[in-house]
């Protein structure tokens, strides 16, 4: 369905638009042996914003896969320079599936709107319009949204939940320090899930099993030094966001104070305080033929008597644990599984959660309170950071 190609501003139809839903259920492929049409299925409302072609052919592989997990009626908005001044076009389909052996099919709806970028500011009165009502609002925003960005704020307004996926971020640490803020601005109230946080959870819960080990606890209150090894494969993401929200997860829940922050041409090195003791923290990026955490390892003790607690990924979704409290002592070797995440199933987690992690809230905080030390100290970011 698409609105008449003019300069003139035209609405979305959204009568029109209910209506071809409607008729897609009736669509012969989805009637029953009876003759009954399919039915809709929706727990959520799921705003999906593209900023380009590229971003809706990766928006659209994730959905496709999303379909069977979590029914939502989606509504997809995206930027088209090619439309005709002041346009958006609209257009629908609907994903069905049989119910059992019942013969009857259920769907889920999928509504694109593209709109030419002197109407994006027309999208979000479409999108309120075209809402379930009563079921909760989910903004997916792959990319790197701008704080400055009116039509950013107008989505976020019905929203309970934004998603992001920090991976993407161009300008990693400006976009940081304003996530920090986002959800303070006057007007709204949402939580945020970030992907790049949820592909960490592995590796958290590995290094938080290191404190659940009695006879390892002493060791681990000396730690003074921290490796974060991150691998780029040159994709276009950036794994930076992990390491430094790694570093941030355990200054804030280790109590540790942020106390200087340095950029390197391979990395970062954050210095943290620990009682009376600074925590040198190395996050060093490599290129390679994957993405992500490839090593984790803690130094603790001193000159007499040091150890080390080991995360490394070893492939193969697997991960090698090694632990050395004293030299004389026995290493702990174990080969753990390390799960791997496709963007749909990290997606699908983010639509599940009941409600945004107090924990990287906290994290995030932690390494905003880095930077700002960095941004004192040295002036102003780099225009790439």
């Amino acid at each position: 369905m698409s609105a008449p190609p003019s300069s003139a501003a035209h609405e979305v139809d959204v009568a029109r638009i209910e209506r071809e839903l409607v008729a897609l259920l009736h669509a012969p492929e989805n009637l029953s042996p009876n003759g009954i049409p399919a039915s809709r299925t929706a727990v959520l409302n799921l705003v999906a914003y593209a900023g380009d072609r590229g971003a809706m052919e990766r928006v659209n592989h994730t959905l496709a896969a999303l379909v069977d997990h979590h029914p939502s009626r989606t509504i997809v908005a995206m930027v088209e320079n090619a439309l005709p001044v002041n346009t958006i076009e609209a257009w629908v389909q609907a994903h069905c599936k049989a119910l059992g052996t019942t013969g009857m099919r259920i769907c889920v709806e999928q509504i694109v709107l593209e709109a030419q970028p002197e109407a994006l500011r027309r999208l979000p009165n479409a999108i309120l319009a075209l809402l379930v009502a009563d079921l909760p609002v989910v903004l997916w925003w792959p990319g790197e949204p701008s704080p400055r960005d009116p039509l950013l704020y107008d989505l976020l307004k019905p929203a309970f939940r934004m998603v992001v996926d920090t991976a993407d971020f161009t300008h990693l640490e400006r976009s940081l320090s304003s996530l920090a803020t986002l959800g303070r601005r006057p007007g709204l109230a949402f939580d945020m899930v970030d992907l790049s946080w949820e592909r960490l959870t592995p590796w958290r819960e590995m290094i938080a099993q290191f404190w659940d080990v009695a006879a390892w606890r002493a060791g681990l209150r000396s730690v003074h030094g921290v490796e974060i090894d991150i691998i780029e494969n040159g994709d276009g993401r950036s794994s930076r966001s992990q390491g430094l929200l790694l570093a941030g997860w355990l200054a804030s829940r280790l109590g540790w104070r942020a106390r200087a922050f340095e950029r390197l041409t391979d990395g970062y090195r954050l210095v943290a305080r620990r009682g009376r003791t600074d925590v040198e923290i190395r996050v060093t990026v490599s290129r390679g033929s994957t993405f992500g955490m490839r090593r984790v390892m803690f130094a603790t003790g001193n000159r007499r008597q040091s150890g080390s607690f080991l995360v490394e990924s070893i492939g193969h979704e697997s991960a090698r644990i090694e632990v050395e409290t004293t030299r004389d002592a026995e290493p702990f070797r174990r080969i753990s599984r390390l799960e791997e995440f496709s963007e749909a199933e990290l997606l699908a987690a983010a639509l599940d959660t009941l409600r945004g992690e107090v924990v990287f809230e906290d994290a995030l905080e932690a390494v905003v309170e880095f930077l700002t030390i960095s941004d004192e100290r040295s002036g102003p970011r780099r225009p790439g950071d």
